[in-house]
C-alpha cells in the first residue's frame, strides 16, 4: 500500500483491481487519517481543472453542496414570505366579507383583493336577475364536465368561449383559477384571471381561494334567508 499510484491502475501483477482498492477504503474509513500525506500526494485528472488533489475535489464538492443548500433555503424563505403575505390578504378579505350585506358589496371586496394581487376577479350566479352577474347553470355543468372532473378547482388556460362566459375582457393569453361557489349544490362560479399565462398552475395550493368560495356561498344563503324573513 506504500505505492499509492499503483492502486489507481485497473490491475497489477499481483491481481489487485480497482474494486479491491474501493473495498479496502470502504472497509477502512480511517485509512487517510492514518496516512494524511496521501490526501495531498494523490493526484486526480479533472476534466475542467486538469490534475488536482483529492482535497481539492472534496472542497469543490462541499462548496457545491453548500451552494445548493443555500439556494434551497433561500427558496423556502421566499415561499414562506409569499404565503404569509397571501394569508394576510385573504384573511383581511374574509373579515371584510363578513361585514357585507349583499353580493355587490362582496364583489367590491373581492375586486379590491384581486387588484392588490394584480389579478382580475368575477362572480357569476345561476339564479341572479342581474344580467351582469348571471350565468346559466348549463354553462357551469358543461365547464364542470370539461375541467372539474378530478378536482374542485381548475387552474390553467381557458378557451375563448369559456373566457367570455366568465369575464367581460379576459386576458387572451392569461391563466385562470375557476371554481364553483358551493360544493354540494353550486350556486355560481368564482374566477380569478392573470395576464401571465403561467401564473395559475395545476399544482398550486388553492386553500385560501376555496375558503373564500365557501364563505361566499354561506353569505349568499344568509342574504337570501334574511330577505325572505323581512318580506
Amino acid at each position: 500500500m506504500s505505492d499509492v499510484t499503483s492502486l489507481a491502475r485497473p490491475s497489477s501483477p499481483a491481481g489487485l483491481t480497482e474494486q479491491d482498492v474501493a473495498d479496502f477504503l470502504q472497509a477502512n474509513p480511517d485509512f487517510f487519517i492514518r496516512q494524511p500525506d496521501l490526501l495531498t500526494r494523490i493526484q486526480v485528472h479533472h476534466t475542467e481543472r486538469g490534475v488536482v488533489s483529492l482535497v481539492d475535489i472534496q472542497l469543490e464538492r462541499l462548496r457545491r453542496q453548500v451552494g445548493e443548500l443555500e439556494e434551497k433555503i433561500s427558496g423556502l424563505i421566499s415561499a414562506a414570505s409569499k404565503n404569509s403575505a397571501l394569508f394576510e390578504e385573504f384573511a383581511r378579505a374574509q373579515q371584510q366579507l363578513f361585514q357585507t350585506h349583499n353580493i355587490y358589496q362582496a364583489i367590491s371586496v373581492l375586486s379590491a383583493l384581486a387588484t392588490r394581487l394584480n389579478l382580475e376577479v368575477t362572480v357569476r350566479l345561476f339564479d341572479s336577475l342581474d344580467e351582469d352577474i348571471f350565468m346559466p347553470r348549463q354553462d357551469f355543468d358543461e365547464f364542470r364536465r370539461s375541467h372539474l372532473a378530478s378536482r374542485p378547482v381548475y387552474l390553467g388556460r381557458l378557451r375563448k368561449l369559456e373566457r367570455e362566459r366568465l369575464f367581460e375582457q379576459a386576458p387572451p393569453l392569461g391563466s385562470f383559477l375557476v371554481m364553483p361557489i358551493g360544493q354540494e349544490r353550486p350556486i355560481g362560479m368564482l374566477a380569478f384571471a392573470c395576464a401571465d399565462g403561467g401564473h395559475f398552475q395545476p399544482d398550486m395550493d388553492t386553500l385560501f381561494v376555496e375558503q373564500l368560495a365557501t364563505l361566499l356561498a354561506r353569505l349568499t344563503h344568509h342574504w337570501e334567508y334574511t330577505r325572505e324573513v323581512m318580506e
